[in-house]
């Protein structure tokens, strides 16, 4: 299903964070959410997890606005993962884990085949299996945001939401996940992401929504938004731009714009 956001409009404290924003994105591919501080990127995701309400236009997916789903479906259709994602109890790994099955099974209900599946599959896929016995308070905080990863993957959402993953990560666990959202797309599910890196964004995004000031400057193909001329237009600064061996974007950024570059 197709996540449509049509004309949307939030205001915070009076200001208006996001104004007008449209994109369809679509299943089986993942979409970078890029922008500089401010711009309204994780507004963005919130309003599109309907974790806040717009002042206008509506966020739909398929034919259905996300806000008037129940709760139980839109969270086993929509998986959030937040900035600062918490766990408040020292819970074991795999019941942190099991967390994303809830919306799958009744009240008071014990875990099925499925959820039991779901949730190993869910360890394997974010390298969390070998800790899964452990508290999650005697891990580190990139391995505490790859159990809470492991959390949303095992509702098996149709759509990922991700903000920021890779914040708390080391280089090779950022490369890691950034696999593991790609071979969540390549079944067939949506992905949205925010990032700054844009390197990161270059190597995972199919798709890039490019936001400043709360509008979108551009949204489309890697190829086609990924640029060194609106990249330096949005981000004042200045970025060298080539193409890897899959002619996925490389993006350098080498200095302010109007700084003396090397």
């Amino acid at each position: 299903m197709e996540l449509t956001i049509s004309n949307l409009r939030v205001m915070l404290d009076r200001r208006c964070v996001l104004d007008g924003v449209d994109a369809v994105l679509r299943p089986g591919r993942v979409t970078a959410i890029l922008g500089p501080n401010g711009a309204g990127k994780s507004t963005l995701l919130k309003a599109m997890a309907a974790l806040l309400v717009p002042g206008e236009g509506t966020v739909s997916l398929g034919t259905r606005a996300v806000a008037a789903l129940d709760p139980r479906e839109r969270a086993r259709l929509i998986g959030y993962l937040p900035q600062e994602a918490r766990v408040h109890w020292d819970l074991r790994v795999r019941d942190v884990v099991a967390l994303g099955r809830v919306a799958h099974r009744s009240p008071f209900a014990a875990p099925s085949h499925a959820d039991h599946a779901a949730i190993d599959a869910a360890l394997r896929l974010t390298a969390t299996a070998d800790f899964a016995e452990r508290g999650i308070a005697t891990l580190s905080g990139g391995e505490r945001a790859r159990v809470l990863l492991a959390r949303v993957l095992a509702g098996e959402p149709a759509w990922l939401l991700a903000d920021e993953p890779l914040a708390s990560l080391d280089p090779a666990h950022q490369l890691d996940l950034l696999d593991q959202l790609r071979a969540v797309a390549a079944v067939g599910r949506g992905v949205a992401v925010v990032l700054h890196d844009l390197l990161h964004a270059g190597r995972i995004a199919d798709d890039v929504l490019l936001l400043q000031h709360g509008r979108v400057v551009a949204y489309g193909s890697t190829a086609q938004v990924l640029t060194a001329e609106m990249l330096g237009r949005v981000f004042d600064i200045a970025v060298r731009v080539s193409h890897d061996f899959d002619q996925r974007p490389v993006c350098v950024p080498i200095g302010r714009i109007g700084s003396s570059l090397p």
